[in-house]
């Protein structure tokens, strides 16, 4: 597909991390906790390191079993900070070339509006912002949302803010939304996508990715067991699917009849579920987060 060549794109991506003016983006990320958190630089890289482990702990601290209890962790859970600004300025090889294609995206279908759903610490929000779309950081998180707003501001770029705990997205308003390791976060995966569709504006244009596991005890906030309820549903909600890149998938809202939706989804769970056969697996049509086939 015609996009930047991989070395502009992987400096695209780190541009968005690093703070102005610095060159290394591990130094940088923790030079920019240091500023925005008051905490020396040891400090911050001692909370960086054991950023996960601090996440599973308070994760353990009540039963998660519902919306509620998925709110309050994430609301409150400020290890994510560290641990997301961390993560993207460690990123290694190819990596940071897979969520700087979001520029390409946005210039290949004409974007000027930007919806960076589970916005995290806004490095997205910020990498389409330097692009000059109008861009809306969309999350549960008051933590996240407080340092998104700063680093963005530290950036002297603008963005909306939507909390997730209190407003709906507006329908019919983006050209181009992301959500980037997110779906395996959410209690209902389908519902937040019908969610996502509705916001889109006919033709707008969906990134996300599907990362399915086995419980992990290193990072038990990972609840999607399967892909198969997604896979097999996603274009009967109003999708065609347009390209894929890395573990990234990029799908397009699209008006059917609903006579149409309905065949395309019965044929997409008949595939899929020959699919998961054929591998001695066996989905069930409706299955939840904590379907079977772990991990697929």
């Amino acid at each position: 597909m015609p996009d930047q060549p991989a070395t502009q794109l992987r400096e695209t991506w780190l541009s968005a991390v690093r703070l102005p003016g610095r060159e290394d983006a591990r130094e940088s990320c923790l030079a920019e906790l240091a500023e925005y958190t008051g905490s020396p630089i040891d400090a911050v890289e001692e909370r960086c390191r054991r950023a996960v482990d601090e996440q599973r702990e308070q994760w353990e601290e009540r039963e998660r079993t519902d919306e509620a209890s998925l709110t309050e962790f994430y609301n409150g859970c400020e290890a994510y900070v560290y641990e997301l600004l961390w993560w993207h300025a460690l990123q290694q090889g190819d990596a940071p070339i897979w969520n700087a294609r979001l520029v390409d995206i946005a210039r290949r279908f004409g974007a000027r509006s930007f919806l960076d759903f589970g916005a995290g610490v806004g490095t997205n929000a910020i990498l389409l912002a330097r692009e000059g779309l109008d861009v809306t950081c969309a999350d549960v998180s008051d933590v996240l949302e407080r340092c998104a707003r700063w680093r963005l501001e530290r950036r002297d770029l603008t963005a909306a803010f939507i909390d997730l705990k209190r407003e709906s997205l507006p329908p019919e308003t983006y050209d181009l939304i992301s959500a980037v390791d997110v779906l395996e976060h959410v209690a209902d995966p389908l519902q937040t996508l019908r969610e996502l569709r509705a916001a889109l504006r006919p033709g707008g244009v969906l990134v996300f990715d599907l990362i399915a596991s086995k419980p992990d005890p290193e990072r038990p906030f990972h609840l999607l067991r399967s892909k198969y309820p997604i896979r097999s549903t996603i274009r009967g909600l109003g999708f065609r699917r347009v390209e894929g890149f890395q573990k990234y998938l990029v799908y397009q809202r699209v008006d059917r009849p609903l006579l149409t939706r309905g065949c395309v989804r019965a044929w997409d769970i008949a595939r899929w579920r020959l699919y998961y056969l054929l591998q001695g697996k066996w989905p069930r049509v409706g299955a939840s987060v904590e379907s079977v086939t772990p991990g697929v």
